[in-house]
C-alpha cells in the first residue's frame, strides 16, 4: 500500500511543481531570451516537475518487479535433478 501512496503524493507533487512552471513561463514569456531570470525559472520547474513524474511512475514498477522475482530454494533444484 505504501508505494501507492508514494506514487500518488509524487504525481501530486509533480503536477503542482508542473503549474507553478507553467505559471512562470506565461509570466516571463514577453522578453523570450536566456537572460529572462523567470522565463529560466519555469523551465527549470517544467523539467523538474517531468523528472518528478517519471520517478512517481517508475519507482513503483521497480518494487513491483522485485517483489514478484522470487529465488529457487537449492533443495527444488536438487530434487528437479
Amino acid at each position: 500500500m505504501q508505494n501507492r501512496e508514494m506514487a500518488r503524493m509524487l504525481k501530486w507533487v509533480a503536477m503542482v511543481v508542473i503549474g507553478v512552471g507553467i505559471i512562470c513561463c506565461l509570466l516571463n514569456i514577453a522578453q523570450f531570451n536566456d537572460r529572462n531570470l523567470g522565463l529560466m525559472v519555469g523551465l527549470g520547474f517544467l523539467i523538474g516537475g517531468s523528472q518528478i513524474m517519471l520517478f512517481g511512475v517508475i519507482a513503483p514498477l521497480m518494487q513491483r518487479s522485485q517483489e514478484v522475482v522470487e529465488p529457487v530454494p537449492e533443495m527444488a533444484i536438487e530434487q528437479a535433478q
